[in-house]
């Protein structure tokens, strides 16, 4: 059914329902939604128990120090270093490329695929992780908080933070997408340089060295939870601007998608 129904909405994006395709029925697409779980594994722990942890401080590790730096990178980079993976190894690309249809398609669709598994699946954790932390007041006692009586009233604002974790989700995946395509038509072992990427460019230089924030992508999906959300007690140090943030995913996706086109086109020639 799922077949089938991929065949009537992406008709006109053959390259792009050929990837879902590999997708559902691989274990890339498996991996990548228990890697976007594991905020939930947490959420439940502090369910069970909340140790006298401030929820606001826990909401802002959960996501801006857990999900944003390390779970959202990885879990795309299993998917985007699949996406060409088959045909790199399999040496099937070349007849890919041999087909009437430029590579500026060819990557945009694979990129589409991309976005279009990712987001549903990535995310779905953070839908799980508002469904577990929604039952927290019940274990919030006067006695275990009661230097702290805002505590429950703070509870539901991770609940409340569902929608822009998406969002800022979402421009995650777009970015990490087309940023990992690129590097696996580059890099032989892609996935070892996007690991090594992801947990130390991201999750270490970038949490203790201000200037790469820059060209850090967690900064831009920090940058847009926070610009979402609105919270005085859920903060990053020099947020960008929503619209600075929107506008600097989008031209990141773009660049990287017209260097693995003419990267494509190499391959071909070689």
């Amino acid at each position: 059914m799922v077949t089938a129904l991929s065949g009537v909405f992406f008709r006109p994006l053959p390259i792009t329902t050929l990837t879902v395709r590999q997708f559902l029925d691989g274990k890339a697409i498996r991996i990548a939604g228990l890697i976007g779980l594991i905020p939930a594994i947490f959420a439940l722990i502090y369910l069970i128990s909340p140790g006298g942890t401030r929820f606001e401080f826990f909401a802002d590790t959960l996501f801006l120090n857990l999900f944003a730096p390390t779970v959202l990178p990885i879990a795309t980079l299993i998917l985007a270093t699949s996406a060409f993976g088959n045909e790199l190894e399999d040496r099937t690309l070349p007849y890919l490329t041999l087909k009437p249809v430029s590579r500026l398609r060819i990557v945009l669709e694979k990129w589409l695929g991309v976005v279009l598994v990712g987001i549903p699946v990535i995310l779905f954790g953070q839908v799980a992780t508002a469904i577990v932390l929604s039952f927290s007041p019940g274990n919030a006692t006067e006695e275990r908080f009661a230097a702290d009586p805002r505590f429950a009233d703070r509870i539901p604002e991770f609940t409340s933070a569902i929608w822009p974790a998406m969002a800022a989700g979402a421009v995650g995946v777009v970015m990490f997408a087309s940023v990992f395509l690129l590097l696996s038509l580059y890099v032989p072992r892609a996935l070892l340089a996007g690991i090594f990427y992801a947990f130390v460019w991201e999750s270490l230089l970038g949490r203790y060295l201000s200037g790469i924030r820059l060209i850090s992508v967690k900064q831009y999906v920090q940058s847009v939870f926070t610009r979402l959300l609105d919270s005085p007690d859920i903060t990053i140090d020099d947020p960008f601007q929503l619209g600075s943030a929107l506008t600097v995913a989008g031209v990141t996706a773009a660049i990287c998608i017209l260097l693995s086109t003419r990267r494509l086109r190499r391959i071909n020639l070689e």
